[in-house]
């Protein structure tokens, strides 16, 4: 710690801690901020500059051997390829190593920032805002003002649902820390904000049994808090605790910040994301979490989560939590109470609350034109009086008892609310709830309510008050069952139009997956399938065919496990992520296709749409759910993401980069099969013109084959594209409507449910349980105590995302051999040489004509020689070469070396002249006395053919050409 040091005039220390995410810093006075970093240094100015010298260096020295081998042309082939490559693997490492240098430092800027923390507080004035905004249209939307809100009343707790109350109210002066005694903590709907400043401590829990309007009291209590809140004051920040599982998160930070920056996308930074910056809001003391629903956790984990709260929260933490009291009670018991908290227990309303509420909430008692209306109000329903003094005394007792069973019944905000939802806004009579034969007891007028809220919600007699679509009753019950047990599957408590997915098959799931897999795999057709292999991929051979499709089922295999958020277009700080993104994939093509083509230009002809892709993959960002205008509007912006920038999800993250190889592949076949140039050794003149190998036709086919591939995996893989599976399937299986986002708007109009930015769920818990009840059965036994927690298991969607990257680097080597390996093998295979030198046209030459010897195809080689008898002479023999492409090696060159080898070894032991001849692309003719050799190359395929005779010299090169004519149109042709 560094004393001594001036802020704004006045002096301030600094403090400086280091540790894991569970230290637990203790100490009487901190001045200052607390700032905690990622675990590394304070990335430095000094450091900055060194990370850029270096780099600088390493580009230099790249570039220098890069541009070195270029130059030197008759460079030996093994070294200029290598130094070349290491050249571009230095230029590329020096690159990223910029980019990496200043992400980092900007990063440290934030984590390691200084004492005031600007960025820090100007990221909780946009959470504070996001959170008044989202709140405030949940206020509206659950109608708490309508016409005013539900008379919550609540005491204090039970003693043995509290703390010491020296731990609640101890305050830290300078003889040390003490404590006071009880605290009143009675209060109503509109004082929460002031109850919770009473408690020293800043820990509250707020107990109640379900249905007591908890959830509810905490959105007053956020709205309160942000009301009056200065600036520098917490935040509060409500979070569901039925998503947080202790045992595989201990660290409840690390979840509340991922929470948090799912929620609040609109907190990241060009240099930390939402949820770096969520998580720093937390650890600096600038947010009061509100835990709601500690009940909704598993009653196995609650103690372990109890155990959790008290060990991760050091003394200055604030934390508000709700729950039912048994459940809280019971997890007490084995652990103990939150610490420092104190707590009040949420009062069942009274029927003088019930009836000024529900009265104020029901019709006039008079209509339009002034006449009173024939309607039992509540108020005499509630009340067990009668104004009729000749009822008998026995019914007068018997109304009483009913009016008290339904006083119970109502006595939560839920009921009340189902109450006013079922009756004061249809214009039901509530006089039928007193019918003792239809509700005998509590029970079955709450079941009552329950069943009741969706038929009188989606009653016909309010269609004409309705505007908009008009809905079955009965189709609406069967919807929002569907919706209720969707949920309770996913184990949350929201109803998300991107999670419906999962509850289809997995094949029909992953069919628009499949598709442009497929699609990718035909793209490819125009580069031969039936190619023969060359090196460890060769292109358009089974064995590439293969590892694409291994790629393919990788892409499918995540797309299945994926669960997509929505997307939507952005701006904000994307030159970091694009020359990031531009740095890490674009070296690597560069790479790739310099390598196999040596030429910058063609290169650059071949990234320049891959760097497209990246750009446009950056430009989008998943959505700020909380601020959110409807589910509705996620829909839209993730649609106009996918419309916009077709194709970029196959690019936009890493795990995605084995459908990337799929859907970019064939044009890139196709480019390196018309670029990659074949060397001719010194003295061999190449042909004056090519062969043509590619076609427009295949270029067309290739490129919107990759095209449409590239589009297809992008619907396949957004929320949109998933979404738009699902609601077919569901609406085809009659589980939901066909018009889906029509009928959740108007299920929130109506009141079943309730939405939340861009999230929806039901309204009241108790109506989602009667719709998709839980699952029979005693709950799981809690752990004990004292047994360690066992470290969970990687999730499978974790190692199916790392497959994609590792799959690509154990194939990208031989890939690229394969990429530099040149397509020239004009002609894939012949027939055998006995085949193309018959016994026919052998014995136009010799008398009598017997093979001696017959060798098919093996190394690239066939031989057959003709004898006469057995006898020496007369006599031909024909040898068949043909070249084929290996890894890194040109099918034409090993032909012309095969060439080149048998001329040379007729130089030296024939002893005869050698004369050129008119025939295919280079030819040789040796004559002697008694017969002669001819030579001929015709792109990669050699003949040699010698014939020893009377008159051999005049008949061999007219036998020579009938043969090449016979073996180049029996040929089978690549391309």
């Amino acid at each position: 710690m560094r004393k001594g040091e001036r802020m704004m005039g006045e002096p301030m220390a600094r403090n400086e801690f280091s540790g894991t995410a569970h230290t637990v810093i203790q100490a009487h006075t901190i001045h200052g901020g607390i700032h905690f970093n990622d675990g590394h240094r304070p990335f430095t100015g000094p450091r900055l500059t060194g990370h850029l010298l270096l780099a600088g260096c390493s580009m230099a020295v790249g570039a220098s051997l890069f541009l070195w081998t270029r130059d030197g042309g008759d460079a030996p082939a093994l070294p200029g390829p290598t130094l070349g490559a290491v050249g571009i693997v230095l230029a590329t490492f020096g690159a990223w190593l910029v980019v990496h240098a200043i992400v980092r430092h900007r990063r440290s800027r934030i984590l390691w920032g200084d004492r005031s923390g600007p960025e820090l507080n100007a990221a909780a004035e946009r959470l504070a805002s996001a959170v008044r905004e989202q709140l405030g249209r949940e206020e509206r939307l659950r109608r708490l003002q309508d016409p005013a809100p539900i008379p919550i009343r609540w005491d204090t707790a039970p003693q043995d649902l509290i703390d010491h109350w020296e731990n609640v109210t101890a305050v830290t002066g300078a003889t040390g820390v003490s404590g006071g005694g009880p605290i009143d903590l009675r209060g109503r709907f509109e004082e929460i904000a002031d109850v919770l400043d009473r408690v020293p401590s800043g820990r509250l829990v707020v107990l109640g049994p379900a249905g007591t309007g908890k959830s509810v009291l905490m959105v007053r209590l956020a709205l309160d808090r942000l009301a009056r809140r200065a600036p520098g004051e917490r935040i509060p920040v409500i979070l569901p605790l039925a998503t947080w599982r202790p045992q595989a998160e201990p660290d409840l930070w690390e979840w509340a910040a991922e929470l948090l920056g799912t929620r609040y996308a609109s907190l990241a930074t060009s240099t930390a994301s939402a949820r770096d910056i969520a998580r720093e809001l937390l650890r600096t003391g600038r947010l009061l979490p509100v835990l709601d629903g500690f009940d909704e956790l598993p009653a196995a984990v609650r103690p372990q989560a109890l155990r959790t709260l008290n060990g991760t929260l050091d003394r200055a933490a604030r934390i508000v939590l709700t729950s039912r009291e048994d459940e809280y009670r019971a997890a007490a018991r084995e652990a103990r109470v939150l610490t420092g908290a104190a707590a009040v227990s949420v009062r069942p309303l009274t029927v003088a609350d019930l009836t000024a509420y529900l009265s104020r909430t029901a019709p006039p008692p008079h209509g339009a034109d002034g006449r009173p209306q024939r309607r039992t109000s509540w108020r005499q329903v509630l009340d067990p009086r009668t104004p009729d003094p000749r009822t008998p005394d026995a019914a007068r007792a018997a109304r009483a008892a009913r009016a008290r069973v339904l006083g119970e019944a109502l006595a939560t905000p839920l009921m009340a609310s189902l109450a006013r939802k079922a009756y004061s806004d249809t214009g039901r009579d509530p006089a039928e709830l007193l019918d003792s034969h239809r509700f005998p007891d509590r029970a079955a007028i709450e079941a009552h309510l329950l069943d009741q809220f969706v038929p009188a919600t989606y009653d016909t007699s309010l269609a004409a008050a309705s505007p908009g679509r008009h809905w079955a009753a009965g189709d609406a019950h069967r919807w929002l069952s569907f919706l209720a047990r969707h949920a309770r599957a996913l184990g949350s408590p929201e109803v998300t139009w991107w999670s419906l997915p999962r509850a289809l098959p997995w094949p029909v799931r992953c069919a628009p997956v499949i598709a442009a897999m497929a699609m990718g795999l035909v793209a490819l057709a125009p580069v031969g399938y039936d190619r023969p292999a060359e090196g460890p991929l060769g292109i358009g051979s089974l064995p590439l065919f293969v590892v694409v499709a291994l790629f393919g089922v990788v892409a499918v295999v995540d797309a299945a496990l994926d669960s997509p958020r929505p997307w939507t277009l952005t701006a904000r700080g994307r030159l970091p992520l694009l020359l990031w993104r531009a740095v890490t994939v674009v070296p690597v093509a560069l790479f790739v296709v310099l390598a196999a083509t040596l030429d910058l230009r063609a290169s650059l002809y071949a990234v320049v749409p891959l760097i497209l892709l990246v750009g446009g993959a950056v430009w989008q960002d998943t959505a700020d759910h909380a601020l959110a205008r409807s589910p509705r509007a996620l829909l839209r912006a993730d649609r106009r993401t996918v419309w916009t920038l077709p194709g970029t999800r196959a690019v936009a993250e890493p795990r995605r980069a084995a459908a990337a190889v799929v859907c970019l592949l064939p044009p890139l076949a196709l480019f390196l099969g018309e670029q990659v140039k074949t060397y001719y050794p010194p003295g061999v003149t190449p042909p004056s013109h090519g062969e043509g190998l590619v076609t427009g036709r295949d270029w067309l086919s290739a490129s919107l084959g990759s095209a449409a591939a590239l589009f297809l995996y992008g619907f396949a893989v957004s929320a949109w594209g998933k979404f738009t599976i699902a609601r077919l399937w569901l609406a085809v299986t009659g589980r939901l409507p066909w018009r889906l986002m029509e009928f959740l708007d108007d299920a929130c109009q109506r009141g079943a449910l309730r939405q939340s930015g861009g999230v929806l769920s039901f309204r009241h818990r108790a109506l989602q349980d009667r719709l998709a009840p839980p699952p029979p059965g005693p709950p799981a036994a809690a752990p004990p105590a004292a047994a360690p927690v066992a470290d969970p298991s990687v999730p499978r969607e974790m190692i199916v995302s790392a497959l994609s990257p590792l799959v690509l680097c154990l194939m990208l080597p031989g890939l690229a051999i394969t990429l530099i390996t040149p397509d020239d093998e004009r002609y894939r295979s012949l027939p055998e040489a006995c085949e193309l030198l018959d016994e026919h046209m052998a014995a136009r030459a010799i008398p009598r004509p017997h093979v001696s010897t017959r060798e098919p195809f093996s190394h690239g080689e066939s031989r057959c020689y003709w004898t006469t008898d057995g006898d020496m002479s007369p006599r031909i023999d024909l040898v068949v070469t043909i070249g084929q492409a290996e890894a890194a090696q040109s099918a034409v060159q090993e032909a012309v070396m095969a060439f080149r080898n048998a001329d040379t070894i007729s130089g030296e032991h024939a002893g005869g002249r050698r004369s050129t001849l008119d025939l295919g692309q280079e030819a040789a003719w040796w004559r002697w006395d008694g017969g002669g050799q001819v030579l001929v190359r015709q792109a990669n395929v050699v003949l040699n053919m010698d014939m020893h005779g009377p008159g051999a010299d005049k008949r061999l090169p007219a036998f020579a050409e009938e043969v090449l004519h016979r073996a180049l149109t029996r040929a089978r042709r690549g391309g």
